[in-house]
């Protein structure tokens, strides 16, 4: 016995003036299964007159079967209500009276009327409810009365159907079609269900799944007659199949031979060899895994066929580095080549996680940050965000030019090195020839260099270590140990940067930003510059200025440094001999046009260059004045190759600043895809950064954050009127 049939045991306290119809307790003259039933008028499904008729005059009421306990809980109910309430009778053509029977299946012919339950005084079910109250008001508000149709059309399978015959006795309707005429009658109201129902017409009143296998998604139609006069006949169900899904095309089979690639970085011979080598890394890594791997580790083991692919994939992304091909390729079978089993399985796990989300990854431009305010009112805002620039000299920034006495000591200095510097990538002295050596032509000795162009790094806890307590600090271009070699790429020329002020104005003066009244009232902007290397340092090679918060490039020109070039950097600047090469000189004091059109041929399009530094930033100086937002990642470098003193700036270097504090930084990549969800600086073949992407990066981090500033605003009292923030007045002392 369940819980609940225990209380059959116990008299209720109400006795027969109970109103529950579904009470728990027992009642006099009320047996198990006993109790009656009111039951709602419905259109049940009558059968056609070729099923085989049986005789019920005077035999019992055959009860419904139990329904599969793997059904619905919606089949469930209808079941329940079956098993506890007897079949109502219906009058046939002739006269005679009829029930649907535990199969389904109706003796009689055509319902002419459904006749009403008889009424029982004796009944203790009847005999609790008060007989002056109407019927009407124990009625839930949205129950369906009674459905009755002309004509109805329904197969014997679908009549034996549970579900279908307790969707009638609920007052519930399959789906008709358009020509269906229902009128509405009712006599005698169900019993309230401890469930709510829901009207016709919502869409919990829709028909659940049936009994029948049928896909969730097949649409099921049942066709009706008019005539009212004709027998019922066998229903016509037009069921539409869902259309399967295109499979994904599986991966065409490969062989362990180089892809073609036009045009190749290096001969096939050597493609083919070096391919071998990182194939059988691969292969050993596996092997290793295959043997040691736990149970959660067994599909991170790759199929030989995978094995082929993976080698593959990582070759042909080699081949798009261009001419440093073979530094690259090389670098990465040493790195798997010293590769631990814990740092393959994490490798394994990253990639396994990437295929799965790069259909559902966010689209490289992120999701657009919304702060509820207009352009103006977020530059409003921005005012609250700028960076301080006077406690900030220790750390690169310039809050005023430089002394000229100063200057011409350094510059004094600097003529009595006679250009003897120090290598900026691996340490090592060499000396620069401005103008050119007049014996050798050489514009720096020491010949090639061989550096690490990764940042060094420690690996995550665990994955690559010596002993058991001290981790190995690695670089991130070829993830060797420090120490380990001299570098993994080779330079045409040693380069150097002198990061003080003083320095640089023996190069270009610095200046402060010029008074514009055109400007004060612009947009703010965001700018970012790229830097190659020259026989003077770190110089400007290109300049690009974004208007914010549009996002709109304002300007994009590259720029003719004052000294010979040593090296562009262009793994980093995104800037090539080609494009110097190609670019249309700018002379004019205004403006250039900005043409965005993408590189054909790896070729970019529509680049202006223009003369030296000063004219670039003269054109700069154009658009700003001293009270226009400056907004970029690590302005003090930007500021610094321009050589600008510009009071008014907002760093996102400061705004995010890192956990340990200055000089230690988060970087713009980081904090584009932490926060923003943008994709910037990603591995392009060596085309470099593109300086538009990162000002925009650098302009939404600062909408982000005015957004949470808003927010804060808002709760201490802040309120927009007539377009204007308007600052919540102080309260006043009683």
């Amino acid at each position: 016995m369940s819980a609940l049939g225990s209380f059959k045991s116990i008299s209720c306290p109400k006795g027969t003036a109970c109103p529950h119809v579904n009470c728990l307790f027992s009642h006099p003259g009320e047996g198990d299964n006993s109790r009656p039933h009111v039951i709602p008028e419905v259109a049940a499904p009558i059968i056609t007159p070729d099923l085989p008729a049986q005789d019920h005059d005077g035999g019992p009421r055959k009860r419904q079967k139990t329904l599969d306990r793997s059904s619905s809980s919606a089949m469930a109910s209808d079941n329940l209500m079956l098993r506890t309430m007897p079949q109502p009778a219906y009058k046939t053509s002739d006269g005679s009276m009829s029930t649907i029977t535990s199969d389904g299946s109706n003796p009689g012919h055509v319902r002419d009327s459904l006749l009403e339950p008889e009424y029982d005084p004796s009944s203790p079910a009847l005999a609790r409810v008060p007989p002056s109250k109407d019927a009407s008001q124990y009625r839930p508000a949205n129950y369906v009365t009674s459905v009755s149709t002309h004509s109805t059309s329904l197969s014997p399978s679908a009549a034996k159907s549970p579900s279908y015959v307790g969707n009638a006795l609920r007052g519930q309707s399959l789906a008709l079609v358009p020509d269906t005429k229902v009128s509405l009658k009712s006599r005698i109201s169900p019993p309230p269900l401890k469930r709510k129902l829901s009207s016709p017409n919502s869409p919990a009143s829709k028909p659940k799944k049936q009994a029948t296998q049928t896909p969730s998604s097949t649409k099921i139609q049942t066709h009706f007659s008019t005539p009212s006069s004709t027998p019922l006949s066998t229903p016509s169900l037009v069921i539409e199949k869902p259309k399967p899904k295109p499979k994904p095309k599986p991966r065409k089979p490969e062989t362990l031979n180089p892809r073609l690639i036009t045009p190749s970085p290096a001969s096939h011979e050597l493609r083919l060899k070096l391919l071998k080598l990182l194939h059988a890394e691969f292969a050993r890594l596996n092997k290793d895994l295959k043997t040691k791997a736990k149970d959660e580790e067994k599909e991170l083991v790759l199929s030989d066929q995978e094995l082929i692919w993976r080698a593959l994939d990582e070759e042909e992304q080699a081949t798009k580095k261009g001419p440093i091909y073979t530094n690259v390729i090389k670098n990465r079978i040493m790195s798997y080549k010293r590769m631990t089993q814990i740092t393959w399985i994490e490798e394994q796990r990253k990639l396994a996680v990437a295929q799965c989300s790069s259909k559902d990854a966010a689209p490289p431009n992120g999701k657009p940050v919304e702060t509820g305010l207009t352009p103006a009112q977020e530059i409003d805002v921005a005012q609250r965000l700028l960076t301080p620039l006077k406690d900030l000299a220790l750390h690169g920034y310039v809050p005023q030019v430089p002394d000229k006495d100063e200057v011409e000591k350094v510059r004094k200095g600097v003529e009595a090195a006679q250009g003897w510097e120090k290598c900026d990538r691996c340490n090592q002295r060499f000396q620069v020839f401005p103008g050119r050596h007049e014996e050798t032509g050489q514009l720096a000795s020491g010949g090639k260099c061989t550096f690490h162009p990764g940042k060094p790094y420690y690996p995550e806890q665990g994955s690559t270590r010596n002993d058991a307590s001290r981790p190995v600090k690695r670089y991130r271009c070829c993830h060797e140990a420090i120490g380990d070699s001299v570098g993994c790429f080779t330079g045409d020329s040693h380069v150097f940067r002198a990061p003080d002020p003083k320095r640089l104005s023996t190069v270009l003066s610095f200046t402060e930003t010029p008074e514009n009244p055109g400007a004060e009232k612009g947009p703010a902007f965001c700018f970012d510059c790229e830097m190659g290397y020259t026989v003077y340092g770190s110089e400007l090679i290109r300049l690009t200025v974004v208007s914010w918060p549009s996002g709109k490039v304002a300007l994009d020109l590259l720029v003719q440094p004052k000294g010979e070039i040593l090296d562009l950097n262009s793994r980093f600047s995104g800037v090539f001999p080609e494009d110097i090469a190609n670019a249309e000189r700018w002379n004019q004091p205004v403006l250039p046009p900005v043409d965005l059109t993408e590189p054909v041929d790896g070729i970019k399009k529509g680049f202006k260059i223009i003369k030296s530094p000063e004219a670039a930033r003269d054109l700069f100086y154009s658009m700003i004045s001293p009270s226009t937002i400056l907004i970029g990642h690590g302005l003090e470098n930007d500021l610094n190759v321009c050589r600008m003193v510009h009071p008014t700036v907002i760093d996102t270097i400061l705004l995010f600043p890192h956990r340990n504090g200055l000089p230690m930084r988060n970087g713009l990549k980081a904090l584009a895809q932490r926060h923003l969800g943008m994709q910037i600086q990603v591995d392009n073949g060596g085309q470099g950064h593109d300086s538009a992407e990162d000002a925009r990066a650098a302009g939404e981090l600062v909408r982000f954050k005015i957004k949470q500033e808003w927010t804060k605003m808002q709760d201490g009292g802040w309120k927009i009127v007539d377009g204007k923030l308007v600052e919540p007045r102080p309260k006043t002392k009683a």
